[in-house]
């Protein structure tokens, strides 16, 4: 679990860059409007939201094999 925790990590420091990288191609951090940088940045937090959610999908699938290996594992001690 700590391998989707680390790629959620990842995705929020990519994200936290991508809205610094937003915030430059406007007035107000940069000089002026910067519309290819604003489409840059905009599809760089699209595949940060989308590592985000691997992780959370990896952490949830992870929690369910466990729950399953516990029902199942109850049934043939019992």
């Amino acid at each position: 679990m700590i391998g989707w925790r680390a790629l959620q990590l990842i995705a929020i420091a990519a994200l936290v860059a991508c809205v610094d990288l937003a915030l430059r191609a406007t007035p107000v951090l940069g000089a002026e409007w910067n519309p290819g940088r604003l489409l840059y940045a905009g599809s760089g937090m699209v595949t940060a939201l989308t590592l985000f959610a691997l992780g959370a999908i990896g952490i949830g699938q992870r929690r369910l094999a466990e729950k399953l290996e516990r029902l199942i594992g109850g049934r043939d001690r019992g």
